[in-house]
């Protein structure tokens, strides 16, 4: 062991305040640490849903589901039903109107079949691009059908 000195100004050896100080330094760290999970918890509990999901469509999801992610991927499974139409333009079959109202009536649809009991296989966002796949198909061809029915009826005419 080494031996310790006796210090001039205060009646305690060297050894004993290097190892104070060494505790002080330990006890601040502590004490960052522990400001800097006061202030992120706040954050990590609040719910911000990012720009791009429209806010009814956010506040009705929300309604079911307390995490934004969650919102925020049945709203992506919305736009990748979506289809591109013209390349050239980047056009869509649906606007973003049309694309509002048709999550909506999907998740709608999602949330009785979830609360009746419904299984769902391949999971929940599977089972709601389903919904919406269908909802989209039928809005698209049966409005062109019956468009078309229309225009037959105008030829027998």
């Amino acid at each position: 062991m080494k031996e310790s000195r006796k210090c001039p100004a205060i009646k305690t050896t060297t050894s004993f305040l290097k190892q104070n100080i060494k505790n002080n330094k330990r006890k601040a760290v502590a004490q960052f640490s522990q400001v800097d999970n006061f202030l992120e918890t706040p954050l990590k509990q609040t719910n911000f849903v990012a720009r791009w999901v429209p806010s009814v469509f956010s506040n009705l999801v929300g309604s079911f589901y307390e995490k934004a992610e969650t919102s925020q991927k049945f709203w992506r499974v919305i736009k990748q039903c979506n289809r591109v139409v013209d390349y050239s333009t980047n056009k869509r079959t649906f606007t973003s109107k049309q694309e509002i109202e048709i999550g909506t009536k999907a998740f709608k649809e999602f949330a009785m079949k979830v609360k009746s009991g419904v299984k769902m296989h391949k999971g929940q966002f599977a089972y709601f691009n389903g919904i919406v796949n269908r909802l989209m198909n039928d809005l698209y061809f049966g409005a062109e059908l019956y468009t078309t029915l229309i225009e037959h009826k105008k030829k027998d005419s």
